[in-house]
């Protein structure tokens, strides 16, 4: 038995009748092949291993020997891993002809491990419904929201009425797409760099960085980052498989964003860029996960934007905030505010160090 917390949002409304042949409702309904099923979790089911039970083929969608009850009370919360990626298009939820019918279903995805006290945020999409005892009623998705889930959570929030609820068929209607690796590199790439996009002015009355004060972080920049690291955790990816990545000035978003991000990642690639905010990074940094972090810092010996001993001045300034065993810096004889090959090779061959196929 479990207690847990209660939390309801917004509803939406939708089903259909049955207007297909059974053959073609099969086909549309196989997503079950496609669940991690070992790893599909029920909370609060009264018999564990019951709520993997339910997700069937369409010909024994009204078999009655197989089903899962709730235990401590009404609710019921499923947790399903998919094997790969699925765009999720409709659901069609089967019950007792009575009062232990699901009469509230919630939808969330890319939760993985959902607990009921998770379920006071508001769903991807909810439904009220109807008694259906022979699974003929489909509540198709708002595809949008369920075009790329990993990991979908079905929270039966009440019944009509009675202790318990009883649920005999789920049926999830879909696409289907292979996994590949789990990973993300989040690029900040400057193809050109801009002038004005740099605060500093030096000799030859060319804009510089240096490693100044002066240079700042917006808030927007910082909330942006911040953003796609917590996009990515959502959609199942955790942090220590997120590599940041930047040249230029989108290099020196990259270093601010992973030396004062609170979750580890994998690390980072800042070609071409330097440190913003050098004098107050010892501060920022120190309540970062991310002091074990490796950092590839590579640079253009002839780079006339930003010379190379800032380059060289951000990687020793970066020993003293990190680890400095983690720090590696590359410099390019002949290369400009530029990319090469054999810049691009280092950032591969870091990148399938730091995320290696899973």
């Amino acid at each position: 038995m479990s207690g847990h917390g209660h939390g309801h949002g917004g509803h939406s409304h939708g089903c259909c009748e049955d207007e297909h042949e059974p053959a073609e409702r099969g086909l549309e309904y196989a997503l079950y092949q496609r669940i991690d099923i070992e790893k599909l979790q029920c909370l609060n089911e009264t018999r564990e291993g019951d709520g993997k039970l339910v997700f069937k083929p369409w010909d024994q969608r009204t078999d009655r020997e197989k089903f899962v009850e709730s235990d401590a009370d009404e609710e019921l919360l499923f947790n399903i891993p998919f094997t790969g990626s699925v765009k999720l298009k409709g659901i069609i939820i089967a019950g007792e002809d009575d009062e232990s019918h699901p009469a509230e279903m919630r939808l969330y995805k890319n939760i993985p491990h959902m607990s009921f006290d998770d379920t006071c945020r508001e769903p991807e999409q909810a439904f009220r419904l109807n008694r259906d005892p022979l699974a003929q009623l489909e509540y198709p998705t708002k595809i949008a929201r369920f075009s790329n889930v990993n990991h979908l959570s079905i929270h039966i929030s009440r019944n009509f009425g009675t202790a318990s609820t009883r649920v005999y068929y789920i049926g999830l209607s879909g696409e289907y797409f292979q996994a590949h690796r789990h990973e993300v590199t989040i690029c900040n790439y400057e193809a050109s760099a801009n002038p004005a996009d740099h605060k500093c002015m030096c000799g030859n009355n060319m804009s510089l960085p240096l490693l100044a004060e002066a240079v700042t972080v917006s808030g927007t920049e910082k909330e942006t980052a911040a953003a796609i690291i917590d996009h990515e955790a959502k959609n199942g990816i955790p942090a220590n498989r997120v590599l940041l990545g930047g040249f230029s000035q989108g290099g020196a978003l990259s270093l601010y964003t992973a030396l004062t991000c609170q979750q580890q990642l994998a690390g980072v690639v800042a070609l071409s860029c330097w440190l913003p905010l050098h004098k107050s990074f010892p501060q920022a940094a120190s309540a970062s996960g991310n002091r074990d972090m490796p950092i590839l810092q590579c640079h253009g010996e002839m780079d006339p934007m930003i010379p190379v001993q800032f380059g060289a001045m951000t990687a020793e300034k970066l020993k003293i905030i990190v680890n400095p065993q983690k720090i590696t810096f590359r410099t390019y004889p002949g290369l400009m505010h530029s990319s090469c090959p054999q810049e691009m090779a280092a950032v591969k061959e870091f990148i399938e160090k730091q995320l290696p196929r899973i």
